[in-house]
């Protein structure tokens, strides 16, 4: 992998040099790392500090005192190494060469001979990005402003893809672009993506100016990592920043240098989909989230050395882009604004600043040297309100008031959006569902342009530059051209500056055997495996059926088989329930539903043969493995084209109760035509997504079936222990009281619970959310309030709120519990540093 970036004596050498910036260059602004955020224009005339004046003319290389020195690596690359100051790694093959000035080597990026100051290692990273900014064309500004979106790897690692096939070095030639998303990340060797980084590095560089590639991916895991809402089950965020501190290493040795995340969304309300499942988030408490999206950063971003010690920006961060901002876990009815279902989050609770907390007390307010997340990318949502006080009714990428609030707190980070809002809706030549919510009627060009007005600074999914070049024309005809070419400079200047960040100008390359190495790392899987052990939460153990090992005899464990996606197999792999167990299981019938795509029969739910009584009567007790209740629609029902429910139990639910809704708070403006006296009228009026009297739809009912049968059926001395692998919280008065402990897991690893039952491992984990009593009180509270809910009593008398956990002793009451089970915060306590943003 990449070395440390800065040696002690070059962070020395750095800070002498940082006010030497950018003539024409105010100091006035910080950034999250403490160093001045230049804002003009201009290149670089002197520093202030070393008397330099830029362009520099370089000495005769190996003249003098030489500091450096270079050797090629095995993977064809030049690393050069300057004593007490910056590794550098170049391409012999790129066109790049090395100058000298003051004894050090630099890289001459832009090939001219002479040393400049975005080519200055020793200038602080905003100054040279400010300098860099004022150099390039316009055409080059407006080719950083987009990611575009790789899905595939040429075999020998030379190239990229896009879904239609073109080639990422092609579209790096011809529209310029130097960031994209790798969605071939999981699919690949950690070799192909070394190489590739490394070939495509050495392209960047043969370019003009030689601006590197910077990319980005989604949250992935060689390791078996465990997701937000499972680590947040710890209530550590010592803990949880050195788990993201070893995943920022593995992202790294991927040749991911941005990660997109994490997500940080409070989530306040229970039926939310992505509570658990995709990225995750840190649960619904604001507190906690904040403090875990603070952990998560500072283990991306900052550099550590051997002993652990922070050195802020370096080699191997990953720069965070938290999502989705200003929050979009408020979905109307537990909706995702990936649907048009779920576009509109409301507020009933007045709770939109609480959504703020994570992002800015947590992101923005970074306890390590960092100082504050890279990047935020804005949510798909819309914010409801009839008066107008959230802004215009348009997606938070569209959305000057949503945009300029995180400016208004002094982020000088770059803001992106979500992927996909400049699709049109149907539109075939989109690669992502196309989400331009609040501005369909508008072009792509306008509305990359009203984006860019409210202060957007780079567009996600987007592999065409076409847009961007449409909203330049645009702002040039109601701006004029130098306002419009600043405000382009503008985005430019803080894209850039997240690859001086990580790094990428002077050491883009990757070690591939070392890559390899931390990818395959042993350290890690163990880390992960756990992470994920520590975040199981055990609700329920009468009669102390769960307890610390008492014999290495295996005993005899009934596991119900699992019915998912047209199949029923085991909830864990044979060969590992064999190491834990002597399993009995039941068994299955012939196929009897319909063929698959291949002309296959598949299996339905009543394909099942539970175990008999007599085979049940041999086990020691029942461990049932199920998953929290699946919804089939999203909330809205594509063939019948009416809203529905969203539940969190297994049985039928009819959302008839009092607390539903039978009026939407949010919904599109739509005609109605009225028939008068005077002729028809047409009018517009607020559509209703109300699911009044309509009823869920759940597609695991059989996951209660399968425990309700142990508990019926397992002999009266035999514990029922059920084990849920959960997506969201859930009902459990539906089974509870009937059997004799319950574990909980967040997205994890179904094998993680075996450790767990068998007394192997002492459970620690504490709810990350509440779980409802009933679907009455899910529909009684606020989208936006958190833990706001009246929660499930056992037989025990436990409430299962916010917090509660149990061990071999009992319920857990410690640290975390009293820092943590405190009335939840509403609002930010940083404050704005402007009014105007």
């Amino acid at each position: 992998m990449k070395e440390y970036a800065k040696k002690a004596a070059a962070v020395l050498l750095a800070g002498t040099m940082l006010l030497g910036a950018v003539s024409g260059c105010t100091q006035d602004t910080p950034t999250g790392n403490g160093s001045p955020a230049p804002s003009g224009s201009g290149a670089p005339e002197a520093s202030q500090t070393t008397g330099l004046e830029y362009p520099v003319t370089p000495e005769e290389l190996g003249s003098g005192e030489v500091k450096w020195s270079e050797e090629k690596t095995d993977d064809g690359w030049m690393k050069v190494t300057n004593t007490d100051g910056e590794t550098l790694g170049y391409s012999p093959d790129s066109g790049v060469s090395l100058i000298q000035v003051d004894g050090y080597a630099f890289k001459d990026l832009n090939k001219n001979g002479q040393l400049d100051a975005y080519e200055d290692w020793r200038q602080d990273d905003d100054a040279r990005a400010e300098a860099l900014t004022s150099e390039i064309p316009m055409e080059m500004v407006q080719g950083l402003m987009f990611f575009s979106s790789m899905y595939s790897f040429a075999q020998d690692g030379s190239d990229a893809f896009d879904t239609n096939g073109n080639s990422f070095k092609a579209m790096m030639e011809e529209q310029h672009i130097r960031n994209m998303q790798n969605f071939a990340s999981a699919g690949y060797d950690v070799g192909i993506q070394a190489t590739w980084n490394n070939n495509v590095q050495a392209y960047a560089e043969s370019l003009d100016y030689g601006i590197p590639v910077n990319v980005s991916s989604n949250s992935i895991s060689l390791s078996g990592w465990a997701g937000p809402l499972t680590l947040a089950a710890t209530f550590d965020p010592d803990y949880v920043q050195s788990i993201y501190q070893m995943q920022g290493r593995q992202y790294s040795a991927q040749a991911v240098t941005t990660l997109l995340g994490p997500q940080v969304d409070l989530t306040a309300d229970p039926r939310w989909r992505r509570i658990a499942s995709g990225d995750g988030t840190f649960g619904e408490d604001p507190a906690l989230s904040r403090d875990m999206s603070k952990a998560a950063i500072s283990g991306l971003q900052s550099t550590y050395d051997e002993d652990g010690n922070d050195l802020g920006w370096g080699n191997d961060s990953v720069v965070t882009m938290i999502k989705h901002f200003p929050g979009d876990g408020s979905g109307e009815s537990g909706r995702e604004s990936h649907d048009d279902c779920g576009k509109y989050a409301v507020y009933p609770g007045n709770g939109f600043e609480t959504a703020l907390i994570p992002f800015i007390d947590g992101g923005m307010n970074l306890d390590s040297l960092t100082g504050e997340t890279g990047a935020v990318m804005t949510s798909y949502s819309i914010a409801w309100s009839d008066d107008g006080s959230l802004g215009e009714l348009v997606g938070s990428a569209f959305s000057e008031y949503k945009v300029q609030l995180l400016r208004s707190y002094g982020f000088d980070g770059v803001i992106c959006t979500d992927w996909g809002v400049l699709f049109d809706l149907n539109d075939p030549t989109a690669f992502v569902k196309a989400k331009p919510w609040g501005v369909e009627d508008l072009t792509k060009g306008e509305r990359a342009y009203k984006a860019i007005k409210a202060g957007i600074d780079q567009f996600g999914g987007v592999n065409a530059i076409d847009p961007i070049l449409d909203a330049y024309q645009l702002g040039v005809e109601e701006m004029g051209e130098e306002a419009a070419d600043a405000r382009f400079r503008e985005s430019a200047r803080r894209i850039l500056k997240l690859e001086f960040h990580a790094n990428l100008f002077d050491y883009p390359y990757l070690d591939v055997a070392e890559s390899r190495e931390i990818s395959n790392s042993e350290e890690a899987a163990e880390a992960a495996r756990e992470s994920q052990l520590k975040s199981i939460v055990m609700l329920k153990n009468k009669n102390n059926v769960i307890k610390a090992s008492e014999s290495e005899e295996l005993p005899t464990v009934y596991i119900p088989l699992q019915y998912s996606s047209g199949a029923w197999s085991l909830p864990v792999e044979q060969s590992v329930a064999d190491r834990y167990f002597t399993v009995v299981t039941d068994t299955v019938k012939d196929p009897s539903g319909p063929a698959d795509k291949n002309g296959n029969p598949t299996y339905t739910e009543e394909d099942i043969v539970r175990a008999s009584t007599s085979e049940l009567a041999a086990c020691d007790y029942a461990l049932v493995m199920v998953n929290s209740p699946e919804n089939t629609t999203r909330g809205y029902d594509n063939e019948t084209g009416k809203y529905v429910p969203r539940s969190l139990q297994y049985g039928p639910y009819t959302a008839n109760s009092a607390s539903v809704r039978t009026e939407s708070i949010a919904g599109d403006m739509i005609e109605q035509k009225v028939d008068t006296t005077y002729g028809v009228v047409t009018s517009l009026v607020k559509e209703n997504r109300s699911y009044y009297g309509e009823s869920a739809q759940i597609n695991n009912a059989s996951d209660l079936d399968a425990i309700l049968y142990a508990a019926e059926n397992m002999p009266a001395d035999a514990p029922v222990i059920v084990a849920i692998n959960a997506q969201n919280p859930m009902i459990f008065s539906e089974f509870e009281d009937k059997v004799d402990a319950i574990l909980m897991g967040f997205a994890i690893d179904n094998e993680y619970f075996l450790d767990i039952v068998t007394g192997k491992v002492e459970p620690t984990a504490l709810l990350p959310m509440q779980m409802p009593a009933n679907m009455e009180t899910v529909e009684a509270q606020l989208e936006d309030v958190p833990r706001d809910m009246e929660c499930h009593v056992d037989a025990a008398g436990n409430t299962y709120d916010f917090g509660f956990g149990m061990n071999w002793s009992g319920i857990i009451q410690d640290e975390r519990t009293e820092k943590y089970c405190v009335p939840p915060l509403t609002e930010p306590e940083t404050q704005p540093v402007s009014a105007e943003g």
